[in-house]
């Protein structure tokens, strides 16, 4: 049975912390209202913080950027490694050079409500919430890569009753630094892929993809977002687009299928649509994302190959 207040498992020792200044009730949400009935006279209860955090202080709203330590960089670098995927390409080397926590009592307390509405409204059905099959064909899909591939203190963190994952972001670092101090704006997420799949936050499951879409910051380093991230049920789309009346349209719009509540999130399969073996994520809903690490590091070229064109 799922518990009424969820809790992170985790329980890593703190690590410094560098205040930021206290969050404010000022911030943009730009949130998907879910009309599922399900979802109706769900309880809630006060947040409780990860237990690796340095701030546990619930009196008063913070907002606090910690300074990560050597182990936490060598999960994250393990994490980077093992999710550098793209078959018949080479890849260039990413290594971390600083990593930084965010804990924001705001956005956190959030998110875990969305934790717990997903987990409370998707248990009564019969497909568990972890198996992601197709619509139509019910072909089952692989779980994201960076839950098989994150490391088992970062694995013991997760809500599966909730589908969650950690899921990549990447940016240039103004954008970043933007997302960690008021979450996802969703009118303009998506604008950088043409939004192929609607409106929404678009996330990938190997790092090599999301460092396809970062720049190179004043001091040399890129950023990606590392994202907890409460998919729920998920839709997959694997041809993106159709041809109707002589336009080529998009086949969905995230957001009208998030609305009708029967989806939390998509998964597009790109490897029908362009070819390439790599899937990404979108969530439409603001509240079902926690962005808590920003991941500043420096890429090495491989010496045969050309750099995409930076957005």
């Amino acid at each position: 049975p799922v518990k009424p207040c969820l809790v992170d498992r985790s329980s890593a020792p703190p690590t410094p912390c560098l205040r930021m200044g206290c969050g404010n009730s000022n911030r943009r949400s730009h949130i998907v209202v879910i009309q599922d009935p399900r979802r109706q006279g769900i309880e809630t209860c006060e947040p409780e913080f990860p237990a690796y955090w340095v701030t546990q202080d619930v009196s008063s709203p913070f907002h606090n950027i910690v300074e990560c330590g050597t182990e936490e960089i060598r999960n994250v670098q393990d994490l980077v490694s093992r999710t550098m995927f793209s078959p018949g390409e080479v890849l260039p080397e990413l290594k971390v050079e600083k990593l930084l926590r965010i804990e924001d009592s705001e956005m956190w307390s959030k998110y875990e409500r969305s934790l717990e509405f997903l987990a409370q409204s998707r248990m009564a059905e019969d497909l568990p919430v972890t198996e992601i099959r197709t619509p139509h064909g019910g072909s089952l899909q692989e779980a994201p890569l960076t839950r098989k591939a994150a490391p088992p203190s970062f694995k013991q963190r997760l809500h599966l009753e909730s589908n969650e994952a950690y899921l990549w972001h990447g940016t240039d670092r103004k954008s970043a630094e933007n997302i960690i101090g008021s979450s996802f704006d969703m009118k303009r997420a998506g604008s950088v892929n043409a939004k192929a799949l609607g409106r929404g936050a678009y996330f990938a499951e190997a790092a090599s993809l999301s460092d396809k879409y970062t720049s190179k910051g004043p001091d040399g380093l890129h950023a990606m977002l590392l994202v907890r991230a409460a998919l729920g049920r998920i839709y997959v789309e694997t041809r993106y687009t159709r041809w109707r009346g002589g336009k080529l349209k998009r086949m969905i719009s995230t957001t009208r299928l998030v609305h009708k509540g029967k989806y939390d999130s998509v998964l597009g399969d790109r490897k029908y649509a362009f070819n390439m073996d790599v899937r990404e994520y979108v969530v439409a809903n603001t509240n079902q994302l926690y962005p808590e690490y920003l991941v500043l590091y420096s890429r090495q070229e491989p010496s045969n190959v050309k750099r995409p064109s930076e957005r």
